[in-house]
């Protein structure tokens, strides 16, 4: 085999590096100096429980590469971590946990040490490898999201969770699965439990029940109400799991707590019936009550009759939103443009503009105007230039007066120009003023 570092041959059966540069090399003949390889060299060799001894490890990758200082320091940080140990313990689980436990190992090393994301997740792929966990922080192309919406910059587990519940709400389920595994990967207990939803119902096309309850256990770890009583409804139907009566109980108890008003009506159930626990009418009244009166009475179990399952919560519900919101999705997608990314500015200007929000109306506007993130249409342009006007915000009153000034989409019309010039004049947009003025002439 010829060295691809210092061009010499060296008998590859013999020895697998090079006896002058004594550079390593793969069985294709790829030198090794990557993170990744190195790593796997060292647990191919000498077992990947040395990983657990960073010391050794560390020892170990000095010997066989010792030009490679850079991998060499970022191997002993990442060891130092626990991320080997942290791998091998999920490495047997489902590879959708193995991901969250892995974004967990990318999330310390970037908080706790201070690794750059990209560094990190580069970090926690090869310590994967090298123990037999098998991780990826990249989605398949065939995913349909990745045809319409921009990936690169939208990293933050709770402008994900919010982007998988925009597509949930009207209807796009592979484009919102796509979000909430993101966010879940991230450890988000809220996406978390929506993953759980989607591979229960099948959803997004995966239907799988053993790691629907993976996830509702996992969004339960992270004190999400929905998830701890959907748990005890698996304990409860013996779905993936067998069924424990005292366990339901404990977690429809817990998450009516935590103020699930589904779990709330149904211990005020179990208590009104005795199923699960003893009878005790009183606790069924306080229960009741806590649930809205939304009590239903439950029928009489006997062997004949399965028992009723509890209401599955629909996802398709919209919350509440609150008056920061709007905000929170602007700055998200000034962020973006910070970046370069006008497609993730445009998905998240929309968002805060369906919410009422007079900036993100004008400057999804201004997106839609000038093709900028999403397709020009100055039809859908006009219609939030427009709604923003109508909350005085100046600029967008301006673009409305440029609109009629030079016809774009509406017919010229020198009277509204004026109008709506005058309106943002009024409202302190100096070059309104400006054009105004000439206009009057």
């Amino acid at each position: 085999m010829k060295c691809s570092r210092c061009g010499r041959e060296f008998d590859y059966r013999e020895r697998d590096f090079c006896g002058f540069c004594k550079t390593v090399h793969s069985r294709s003949g790829e030198p090794i100096r990557d993170i990744k390889g190195i790593l796997c060299y060292i647990s191919e060799k000498f077992g990947a429980e040395v990983l657990n001894d960073r010391r050794r490890c560390d020892a170990l990758i000095a010997d066989f590469f010792p030009k490679e200082d850079a991998a060499r320091r970022l191997a002993y940080v990442t060891l130092y971590d626990g991320t080997a140990k942290k791998l091998a313990a999920v490495r047997e689980k489902p590879f959708e946990v193995k991901c969250a436990a892995a974004a967990r190992c990318v999330q310390s090393l970037r908080d706790e040490i201070g690794l750059k994301g990209k560094v990190a997740a580069e970090a926690v792929e090869a310590v994967g490898c090298a123990v037999g966990c098998e991780i990826s922080f990249k989605k398949s192309e065939k995913t349909p999201a990745s045809e319409t919406e921009s990936k690169k910059n939208v990293t933050d587990a709770a402008e994900q969770y919010s982007l998988g519940r925009h597509f949930d709400r009207i209807r796009e389920y592979e484009k919102a699965l796509y979000w909430f595994e993101a966010a879940a990967a991230q450890d988000y207990g809220e996406a978390e439990y929506y993953v759980g939803v989607y591979r229960l119902e099948g959803r997004g096309g995966i239907q799988n029940t053993e790691q629907a309850r993976e996830w509702f256990l996992r969004g339960a770890e992270n004190g999400v109400a929905q998830a701890e009583y959907m748990v005890g409804y698996f304990f409860a139907e013996g779905i993936s799991c067998e069924v424990d009566e005292n366990k339901a109980f404990d977690c429809f108890l817990k998450a009516a707590k935590m103020g699930c008003p589904d779990a709330a009506n149904m211990v005020a159930m179990c208590y009104e019936n005795g199923v699960h626990t003893e009878k005790n009418p009183e606790l069924a009244r306080k229960w009741r009550k806590a649930a809205g009166g939304s009590l239903e009475a439950m029928p009489e179990m006997t062997p004949e009759t399965p028992k009723q399952a509890p209401k599955l919560p629909d996802p398709d519900e919209t919350p509440q939103t609150t008056a920061d919101e709007g905000e929170e999705l602007y700055q998200s997608a000034r962020r973006c443009l910070a970046d370069k990314d006008a497609e993730g500015a445009a998905i998240f200007y929309k968002r805060a503009a369906e919410l009422g929000h007079a900036r993100s109306q004008c400057s999804y506007g201004k997106c839609l105007y000038t093709g900028s993130g999403v397709g020009k249409d100055t039809a859908e342009a006009f219609r939030w230039f427009k709604l923003a006007a109508e909350q005085d915000l100046n600029i967008a009153q301006y673009n409305l007066g440029v609109m009629y000034l030079k016809g774009v989409y509406v017919p010229k019309d020198m009277i509204e120009a004026k109008k709506w010039f005058e309106k943002a004049a009024q409202n302190g947009h100096e070059d309104a003023g400006k054009i105004l003025k000439k206009l009057t002439k």
